[in-house]
């Protein structure tokens, strides 16, 4: 009698845990576990910030804490793990064994594979420009999939399913539409598999709904198609009435900055000028050059793949933009190789014309004491100027040191120096503008630019501040600095970091912190960047008043 009221009360105790356990993972986020502390957990970390965006809990997870999290949970993303260890892979077998699911982004592993079901057909680079723009969805399950979703990749993880009962959710198709016959997506007994990952690029509000959607179809608690798509009405229905309260302010500056120097449509730029003139944009900064790349038949700069795949991005841009109001600017990346060939950074250590950091280890920035690589800088923007007579201005960034270099003690004079120069080559009434780190004066000390003093001398037309934040007080805090001065105020213009590394801003934020901009008197904004949130979601409410 002891013995059966003992077994009795350890399977009641053992009841009880169970469901604490189920309650702490209902209670608990969903673990997104990136294999590296860099580049993939930054893509883990966009992962997170979509699936809350829907409303699913969820929490970027170190590699050495994995067992654990896996542990109680039955729902999870991986992020690159192309070559996970014996150890990894037992932790993951275990947590499949008993039922959990997940998400594999990018992975060549045959032993990952193998345990989804999947089949690896090896590495792809793309054959010929946008073989991969969009991901087309084949399926209606799990409820709540968007019908394609817009990406741009150039290289995949090729695979099939390999499961008997998987299935292609997606495939891959190129810029005009035709499909590349590869999987973009694949389900499988095991959970879903991705041949590439999620790039925070644009359509961001559609892969937060595939993430919540998969999450959804693994725990039905976490997401509900139907009660997202009310919630999603009710929103846009209060931003709409909220954008058309708003008015626009005459000659307010509506810049944008174009980071891929290609438009939102490659190939195509009279499309992108039709959505920029539409929703009233008047000035478009487009990154078609930088020390170690031109997107354009330069013969000071290394003419870029863009370039030889697309032509003359420069030319293309300028010609759609005729008769169109907006203002075309050439952006110039300065003391930086970024986007420079193996061998083009090689070339630049051969010259001597590469920055080291505190630590002795050579760097991607270039030295702005070197004579040689101002007058490498200024060259190119003669060559501009020459070739492009139409051109409404030169947009200057990265100029600055590197923030970790061993700076000498005339930093900032060198920097102020070389800006001084560009203004002569820059001959009004071209506009010579420069992008700058919002927080003055400590920019100073940190990356010698001093842009205030470039304002007073009258060096350049317009300054446009990177005040990339998502905070109101720390945005305010940089608008009251920047115009202190009425007449610096008046050749200032705010960048606002709608898709930024330091902040993502939804339309109202958009909409909040132009208000803001207004309150100082400030010439305008820039948005950054040109991607398709900015097309989608962005643009359409601000055209209805504010602009």
């Amino acid at each position: 009698m002891k013995s059966r009221v003992l077994r009795w009360l350890a399977l009641v105790v053992a009841a009880i845990m169970s469901c604490a356990a189920l309650d702490a993972f209902a209670a608990g986020a969903v673990p997104v576990i990136a294999h590296e502390p860099g580049y993939y957990t930054s893509l883990a970390n966009h992962a997170v910030r979509w699936l809350k965006q829907q409303g699913v809990p969820a929490e970027t997870v170190p590699l050495k804490d994995m067992a654990a999290k896996l542990s109680t949970a039955n729902f999870a993303l991986l992020v690159g793990f192309d070559s996970p260890s014996p150890a990894e892979m037992k932790i993951l077998r275990s947590f499949r064994g008993r039922g959990g699911k997940l998400v594999v982004f990018y992975s060549s592993s045959p032993a990952l594979a193998a345990l989804m079901g999947i089949k690896t057909t090896g590495y792809k680079k793309a054959a010929y420009p946008g073989q991969w723009s969009k991901m087309v969805f084949k399926s209606a399950f799990p409820a709540g999939l968007p019908k394609e979703i817009r990406q741009t990749s150039t290289v995949l993880q090729g695979a099939v399913p390999a499961d008997p009962k998987g299935r292609i959710l997606a495939e891959w198709v190129d810029r005009k539409g035709k499909s590349s016959g590869d999987a973009a997506w694949i389900a499988t007994t095991g959970g879903y598999w991705m041949t590439h990952v999620f790039l925070a690029d644009g359509d961001e509000d559609l892969k937060a709904r595939m993430l919540a959607a998969l999450a959804g179809s693994v725990e039905p608690h976490l997401w509900n198609a139907k009660a997202a798509d009310a919630k999603t009405a009710a929103g846009n229905a209060a931003l709409r009435a909220l954008a058309l309260k708003q008015v626009p302010r005459k000659g307010e500056i509506h810049a944008v900055w174009d980071h891929s120097g290609c438009g939102l449509y490659p190939g195509n730029w009279k499309r992108t000028i039709k959505v920029l003139q539409e929703a009233r944009v008047s000035d478009l900064f487009v990154n078609v050059a930088g020390a170690a790349f031109a997107h354009y038949p330069s013969a000071v700069l290394p003419r870029s793949r863009t370039y030889s795949d697309e032509g003359d991005q420069l030319k293309a841009c300028i010609e759609a933009a005729k008769g169109s109001g907006i203002r075309v600017h050439a952006w110039i990346l300065c003391f930086t190789a970024t986007r420079g060939t193996p061998e083009r950074l090689e070339y630049f250590k051969r010259k001597g014309w590469r920055l080291k950091d505190r630590d002795g280890k050579l760097t991607e920035y270039l030295d702005p004491a070197n004579p040689e690589v101002r007058a490498y800088l200024l060259k190119a923007i003669d060559e501009i100027m020459a070739n492009y007579p139409s051109i409404s201005g030169i947009h200057l960034d990265f100029v600055r040191w590197y923030e970790r270099a061993n700076k000498p003690k005339n930093a900032a004079g060198i920097i102020s120096n070389f800006v001084s120069a560009a203004r002569k080559h820059v001959r009004r009434p071209a506009w010579l503008t420069t992008a700058v780190l919002g927080k003055y004066p400590a920019c100073i000390a940190s990356v010698g630019q001093d842009w205030d003093s470039w304002l007073n001398a009258n060096l350049v037309d317009y300054v446009v501040p990177m005040n990339y934040t998502e905070n109101s007080a720390k945005l305010e805090e940089f608008l009251a600095q920047q115009s202190a001065v009425k007449s610096h105020a008046n050749r200032t213009i705010a960048g606002l970091g709608v898709t930024a590394n330091e902040s993502r801003l939804g339309a109202r934020e958009v909409i909040g912190q132009i208000l803001q901009v207004r309150k100082h008197g400030l010439a305008g904004v820039a948005l950054f960047d040109l991607d398709v949130t900015l097309e989608k979601q962005i643009l359409p409410y601000l055209k209805l008043g504010m602009w």
